[in-house]
């Protein structure tokens, strides 16, 4: 509305002064290690080494799709994120922007990293499509839910604490990068860290994550452990 007025095709606009209601901020839907093993283990070969580096590198599932093989260090173990993935084709990040960024690579994601991009070249795409007649196209984020994902999901079992055979959570694609950030936090990663490696503009998107914290609770519990007379039921 804001730009009708600017375009001089409405004299004032109607929404102003408005109170938009408040959008809860819902927790992050993440996978624990086993869970996140068994959806690795039921996709098609191709895609096991792109979530492999979405688990390890909370990279967004348009970098991963955007990421270009000379964009990958392999001697100092790190890749850049700089392209991403829309709908409209493949486009830079701003140099301003946070989201364009260097993530570090842990050894055995290099390893099958390096082993995935061994055959291409420089500027080549790093995951394409792999469908006979219709390989090497930029990837469809609708197409590869629907064809990869899901299906793996849908698949994919694990084991609880009690020995219980269930399916893993029916969460999306995103939920690697949620999952990422929380193995890091719960691990003790500090959540500014956390911030710079998924490329957020905000910190209160990272603060998210602030429960997982190890020592969350810390300050409080041991802040009742120093009352010189806790209360009692008797």
């Amino acid at each position: 509305m804001r730009a009708a007025v600017d375009d001089d095709v409405i004299a004032v606009s109607p929404c102003r002064n408005i109170d938009l209601p408040q959008i809860a901020i819902k927790p992050p839907q993440w996978f624990t290690l086993d869970q996140a093993q068994s959806i690795v283990d039921e996709l098609p070969a191709p895609w096991r080494t792109m979530c492999l580096l979405g688990f390890y590198t909370g990279l967004r599932w348009g970098e991963l799709a955007g990421l270009h093989r000379h964009r990958i260090d392999q001697r100092r173990s790190r890749l850049f994120v700089v392209e991403v993935n829309t709908e409209s084709g493949i486009k830079e990040y701003p140099k301003s922007s946070r989201s364009r960024r260097e993530v570090p690579l842990p050894p055995h994601v290099l390893d099958a990293l390096e082993r995935h991009i061994h055959p291409l070249d420089r500027d080549a795409l790093v995951f394409t499509t792999v469908t006979k007649g219709r390989a090497g196209r930029r990837l469809d984020d609708g197409n590869w839910r629907r064809q990869t994902w899901w299906p793996a999901i849908e698949n994919a079992h694990y084991f609880d604490t009690d020995g219980e055979h269930l399916l893993v959570p029916h969460y999306p694609p995103h939920s690697m990068r949620h999952t990422c950030a929380s193995w890091l936090v719960q691990k003790g990663v500090s959540l500014y860290e956390v911030q710079h490696l998924l490329g957020h503009e905000s910190f209160q998107t990272t603060q998210r994550y602030a429960h997982l914290q190890p020592d969350a609770h810390k300050a409080v519990l041991g802040a009742w452990e120093r009352l010189d007379a806790p209360l009692i039921a008797a």
